[in-house]
């Protein structure tokens, strides 16, 4: 589970990197197709880049070795604090429920698909080299999905018409539904982080552009296209699957229509997103093993022995199975029998029965319909049977071994309890603001009367006479926007200008952004120092788990080669450990 949560993490983090840099350097850029490009890249890297991950070995000299003049055997008892009967699994409730609202999104776009097949279904279709047109009267608003473009021919003059079928048909050709698709699914997996949503909308706008760019240089009437793009502005069609001939984006698009082309030397912006990569595989995808060479000198052997289990009414038949192996391996022949449980699993009955095969034997059985109380067992040499719950009141907990062990240990006072600090990390440097909060807002475009509707039936005179009557009102309502059009393209022109004052911001943001990079290759070298801090304070293992040469040197022996600090299930279970030093000559 906790992988799965890193996993998810770090693929929203590069989403959101990934979002930040198309904002701050490729927004006001005109490099559609390489913009969309990017969008896609973006998303498929979010995915892959957390699962890779490098492996880096270091190699650390052994600490000298001690001389002992004495065994030494401190003990420790692992415990863990009583929790609450039957304790919520939230993280597993949130997971669940996260899961619910993702399928749910799923469903919804299964939905979608399932309606647009069911509407073209039943209407007259048009086979096209590129495309399969379909025309629907009942439709409103153009609209293109895979190779179907679905229009309905009524509303819209013959030029009017081709303008929106060049248009839709390069989102056909380019197979734009896939880039729509990709970014749902995302959203549906991903709903939680509100940059997806942003995110996907900027493809959507990106791909308009893209669309809109390519038909202004095949169309001759660029004013037409224009008023195309106007006219179906209050039309709106409700499947999110598809390429909609206009998303809510009109005035953005008619914005980029009349920008000038970037210039080639702009295409360094790309490159923006590639440190940022590079310092999250550095800083998150490498993981680093020490290992301690070989010490040319005879080491002191560690020999790791439990010396005391117990087992309450939640000892599960896996903890005992591991017990009975472990006492199995020091020479006591453990077996558990006649295990019974209540409802709640927990033990009622328990056999249990013990030989070392040195005259020391016993048996502890218990029946009842209560559930047991805990039983504790010394394994220790000379002290071997069943004894009473163990004294704390000689020892102290150790702050380290509960970090290792991830629960309370106590130790006798033989063990320091003493903590090694690590060193603080280095703080990165913050990015400059971008000037684009500044920017003014470009003209609106005059508001433009709602189209008629069309009366269902062609045949009621009465009805069709006033529709005519409603149109010729319409055309003329919009002969006499013209001048407001020209007034419009005028505000336009002045807008451009406007923004061409404001290039120094964007070139004071560049060398603001040039500072930054410096800055943060002086914070990679820091980064770069922080590891090798880190790499000389964890140059052993406990239970698999790094520990430093100062807690190894303070625990004794140096080399340590089986310290099975164990975390138990069980709020009661103790588990005692002992250590002892053979020397060798």
């Amino acid at each position: 589970m906790e992988n799965l949560l890193l996993y998810f993490a770090k693929a929203n983090g590069l989403i959101i990197l990934f979002y930040l840099m198309y904002v701050l350097f490729l927004r006001k850029e005109t490099f559609f197709v390489s913009n969309r490009w990017y969008f896609i890249s973006g998303l498929i890297l979010s995915l892959i880049l957390p699962l890779i991950t490098f492996t880096k070995t270091i190699w650390v000299e052994p600490s000298p070795i001690p001389t002992y003049n004495e065994e030494v055997s401190p003990i420790t008892y692992n415990t863990i604090a009583p929790i609450e009967e039957n304790p919520l699994d939230w993280s597993l409730i949130a997971t669940t429920a996260y899961a619910v609202i993702s399928i749910l999104i799923v469903i919804k776009i299964t939905m979608e698909l399932a309606s647009f097949f069911n509407k073209i279904r039943k209407h007259q279709k048009q086979k096209e080299t590129d495309f399969t047109l379909i025309h629907s009267d009942t439709t409103e608003n153009p609209f293109s999905f895979f190779h179907y473009i679905v229009i309905n021919p009524n509303q819209f003059s013959k030029e009017e018409f081709q303008h929106i079928l060049t248009h839709e048909s390069i989102h056909v050709k380019q197979k734009h539904s896939i880039d729509v698709l990709l970014g749902k699914l995302f959203c549906a997996f991903f709903w939680v982080n509100p940059i997806i949503w942003f995110y996907r909308k900027a493809m959507l706008q990106n791909l308009e552009f893209i669309a809109d760019s390519e038909t202004f240089q095949q169309i001759e009437n660029k004013y037409e296209y224009q008023r195309t793009l106007l006219k179906v502005v209050t039309h709106q069609h409700d499947l999110s699957i598809t390429n909609q001939f206009y998303q809510s984006l009109i005035k953005k698009r008619i914005v980029m229509l009349h920008t000038n082309q970037s210039h080639k030397r702009n295409v360094w912006k790309y490159a923006t997103i590639l440190p940022l990569i590079v310092g999250f595989m550095l800083l998150f995808q490498i993981e680093t093993i020490a290992q301690v060479k070989e010490n040319p000198e005879k080491a002191h052997t560690v020999k790791v022995e439990a010396i005391g289990f117990s087992w309450d009414k939640k000892a599960t038949d896996e903890e005992m199975k591991s017990d009975a192996t472990q006492l199995k391996s020091q020479g006591i022949d453990f077996k558990f029998s006649n295990v019974k449980r209540n409802k709640n699993g927990e033990i009622i009955a328990i056999k249990i029965e013990f030989t070392d095969g040195k005259g020391n034997k016993g048996v502890k059985e218990i029946d009842g319909d209560e559930p047991i109380e805990p039983i504790y067992f010394s394994a220790e040499k000379g002290k071997i049977g069943f004894t009473a719950e163990p004294d704390y009141s000689d020892y102290v907990i150790d702050k380290k071994l509960s970090k290792i062990a991830g629960s309370e240990v106590k130790v006798k006072k033989i063990v320091t309890e003493e903590i090694l600090d690590l060193p603080e990390p280095p703080t990165p440097p913050t990015p400059p603001n971008h000037p684009y909060e500044n920017f003014i807002d470009p003209p609106l475009p005059p508001d433009f009367p709602n189209v008629p509707d069309l009366p269902s039936n062609f045949d009621n005179k009465k009805a069709m006479a006033k529709y005519e009557k409603a149109m010729a009102q319409y055309e003329k309502k919009m002969k006499a926007l013209e001048p407001k059009m020209k007034e419009f393209e005028k505000k336009m022109e002045a807008f451009e200008k406007e923004m061409k004052l404001k290039e120094p911001d964007m070139k004071q943001f560049e060398e603001e952004m040039k500072v930054f990079e410096e800055k943060m290759k002086v914070f990679e070298k820091e980064m770069e120092v922080y590891q090798k801090k880190l790499e000389v304070s964890t140059e052993y293992y406990i239970n698999g788990e790094k520990v430093t040469k100062e807690e190894v040197d303070k625990m004794q022996p140096n080399e340590i080669k089986s310290v099975n600090v164990r975390k138990n299930s069980t709020p009661n279970r103790i588990e005692i450990k002992k250590k002892e030093i053979k020397k060798t000559k």
